[in-house]
């Protein structure tokens, strides 16, 4: 039960701020400002937030995982380069750097590459919460004939 509240709670916040930002784009006016009124896409929108979303990932846990990690060309070559342990000269030519050492140069592309993961996932749960209904459906139903299949075969 503990899983389920932290799995339940993990999803609201990760998809609180594309929400926000679908919700202001189908109500907000022309000129930008935001006065909220009830439309089916704003329905759908926050059912699909409040329900369906949460829903969807229980019903599929492998979806609150990321898929892949992202390393970027940068990150791969530097690794190569400085590999796991360095010589005792590395480790002096790096801190005698004027411009920038190879491991802080390291650490900058690792933080870029996790700022790129977290934009995708942001990108990736904010479709699945556009799609959380038809896809809870599909899901639901396959489950279902999957199961009087089963019986079936009894």
């Amino acid at each position: 039960m503990k899983k389920l509240v932290m799995l339940v709670g993990a999803d609201y916040i990760r998809c609180a701020l594309f929400t926000i930002i679908a919700v202001y784009a189908v109500t907000a006016s022309p000129t930008g400002q935001f006065k909220f009124h009830w439309t089916l896409m704003n329905g759908y929108l926050l059912s699909a937030y409040f329900f369906a979303h949460p829903l969807l990932m229980a019903l599929v846990p492998k979806l609150t995982r990321h898929p892949f990690q992202l390393i970027s060309a940068a990150s791969k070559s530097l690794h190569q380069t400085t590999g796991n342990h360095q010589s005792l000269t590395e480790i002096y030519h790096n801190a005698l750097n004027p411009v920038i050492s190879r491991d802080m140069l390291l650490a900058k592309n690792e933080y870029q590459d996790d700022l790129m993961g977290i934009t995708i996932a942001f990108i990736i749960h904010g479709c699945l919460q556009l799609l959380a209904w038809p896809l809870v459906v599909i899901i639901s139903a396959w489950r279902g004939v999957r199961y009087l299949w089963q019986i079936r075969q009894r």
